[in-house]
This record gives structure tokens, sequence and C-alpha cells, in this order.
């Protein structure tokens, strides 16, 4: 199994997307989102390709910031390059960096800015050692493993389990979501999560059809990341 990242990345986007026109306390008036991933390697790309998408779908004119770490245990190099997003302009950051992606919350907790974790609940792993840091993890892109397995197993139970095939889980399957935490019910206001909710339905009604840079060529990936460049 595998988890359609490209489309959860994409209700990222469009979360961040949707923060940084806001007049959430910690968002400023640029049109800048930001990305920090742990290498320039497809199955990061596949997470940046469908951030952009999702936050061009909300607004064509947004700019994307975009850093890779080269490394997914490194936190201060996470903080470090968030830190010049943020000094940028930029008031949101999605973290596809791994370990190194703490720093981007260390970073977002100095400047008192955004950020999107990846793969869990970021916010409630740190909601009880760093309650200031958590809150400013609006959401994160959930592969929603625990579902899978549960599914995996129920259907070997039934006999229905197809051997040899990979399934790529997506909305449809309950493999991918974004946390809607208490934290994100409160910081992200409600109006906003009613649109939020509203690209989810259309991601799950199949509506939209997100781009995945695991079937693209470097050159392609290079001509969405340029487009969107600050």
């Amino acid at each position: 199994m595998s988890y359609a990242t490209n489309e959860v990345s994409f209700l990222a986007g469009a979360v961040a997307a949707l923060a940084t026109q806001s007049d959430m306390p910690n968002a400023n008036p640029e049109n800048v989102i930001g990305f920090v991933g742990g290498m320039d390697i497809p199955g990061i790309n596949a997470f940046l390709v469908g951030y952009i998408q999702g936050a061009q779908y909300v607004d064509p004119e947004v700019k994307v910031a975009f850093s890779y770490a080269g490394d997914f245990v490194n936190p201060a190099k996470g903080k470090e390059l968030s830190l010049i997003q943020y000094n940028s302009g930029v008031d949101v950051i999605f973290n596809v960096a791994g370990g190194t992606g703490l720093g981007i919350f260390d970073a977002a907790k100095e400047k008192k800015k955004y950020a999107i974790g990846v793969d869990s609940d970021q916010a409630m792993l740190l909601n009880e050692t760093d309650s200031e840091k958590a809150n400013l993890i609006v959401t994160s892109s959930i592969k929603k493993i625990d579902s899978a397995i549960l599914g995996a197993v129920k259907k070997l139970q039934e006999g229905t389990l197809e051997m040899g095939k990979r399934d790529v889980l997506s909305f449809v399957d309950d493999g991918v979501g974004i946390a809607e935490n208490e934290i994100y019910k409160n910081v992200f206001p409600a109006d906003l999560q009613a649109k939020v909710e509203e690209v989810k339905q259309k991601l799950i009604n199949k509506e939209i059809t997100v781009d995945n840079a695991m079937g693209m060529e470097t050159s392609e990936v290079e001509a969405i990341r340029n487009a969107v460049k600050p």
C-alpha cells in the first residue's frame, strides 16, 4: 500500500493559500506560502506539486517559496531554511522533511508564523510539551496508516485482499486526510474550514485531478516550481 500524497498535499496547499490571505493574527499581507522538503527527489516533489496546485486552486496568483534541506534528520537546518522563508514574507510553511522539519516548528514559534505538519497529527505530538508551538501548526497532512492496515486485515479475513497489487490509498479510501483537531477548529476560521471541506469533497468525488511528480520528468517539476517562485 502507498498513499496519495499528492492529493492530501493539494488540500494542505488550499489551507495554506487560504491562511495567507486571511485575517488570522499571524498572517501577513504577502501572498506567499512556503515548503521545506527533505530532499529534491520524486517522493518529496509529489508533495510539492500537489501543494502548489492546491494553493493555485484557491488563488492562481499565489507564490510558493521552497527549500530542500538535503537531510531528513537535521532540525537545525530545517529551522535555518524556515527562518529565511519567514523573513522573506512567508507566513505558513509545509513540513515535508521528516526530523529536519521539527526545526520548522521552532522557527514558526520564534517568528510567530504558521506551519503545516506531515504524515501524522504533529500539533498533537507537541501539544502537551509546547502548546504555544502546537497552536501554530494549523493542520497536518496525514497518512492514515491505521485505517489502511485495518482495512487490509478485514479484506484478508473476508478473502477479498488482492495479493501482488499495489493500492494507492486516497480520500476515497480514507487513506489520507488533514488533521481537523481542536487547534484547526480554533485557529483556522470557520468560513475557511468550510471552503477546505468543499475542496475535500471535490477530491473525493474525483472532480479535481492532481498531478503526481512521481511520474514526471525533472524538467516538468522545475517548470511548476519556477512558475510560482516569489
